[in-house]
């Protein structure tokens, strides 16, 4: 409970320290500081806190899994610079994802701002693997971006579990 306050609270008043920007952009190449800079400040905060997530978990990786896996955590959301949320559909977003998955096609019946706000989210890491693709990134990055909801790979869980801690 505390932790969604916490959640909450970074997505209200984001903030994201000019060292931190300069530490992600370390960890990009200059295509994909591009689609970085372009995510919303929540987001940059949300990407920067899931890269983060992964170098502690200090899960041993070959070097290029880790710098797939660091670019694919700086990213996965840049699909959402394609249509922005408002906070309270954030916080929409996230109560849904706590009710059972049965009630889900429920929620995203019709045209309403709720349900596009749920499609949207539901899109989101297919148009940013696009996005990642058209920039010209590694395909292993563009497929962490796209199936970090659903992963199939052993790289696609670590960073859907680094996901859903921040």
């Amino acid at each position: 409970m505390f932790y969604r306050v916490h959640q909450f609270l970074r997505a209200i008043f984001p903030h994201v320290d000019p060292s931190e920007i300069n530490w992600a952009l370390n960890h990009l190449s200059p295509e994909a500081s591009e689609l970085f800079l372009q995510q919303s400040l929540p987001e940059q905060r949300h990407s920067i806190d899931v890269a983060k997530t992964i170098i502690k978990t200090k899960v041993p990786l070959a070097f290029d899994d880790f710098q797939n896996l660091m670019t694919a955590a700086l990213l996965h959301d840049c699909g959402k610079s394609f249509i922005s949320l408002r906070i309270w559909q954030r916080v929409y977003i996230v109560l849904v994802h706590k009710m059972p998955q049965l009630l889900w096609p429920y929620f995203k019946r019709g045209h309403s701002i709720f349900a596009v706000s749920l499609k949207i989210d539901a899109s989101h890491a297919l148009w940013g693997g696009s996005l990642a693709e058209k920039a010209g990134l590694n395909p292993m990055v563009c497929l962490l971006i796209r199936e970090h909801h659903t992963p199939t790979t052993d790289l696609g869980r670590i960073l859907e579990q680094a996901d859903n801690i921040n």
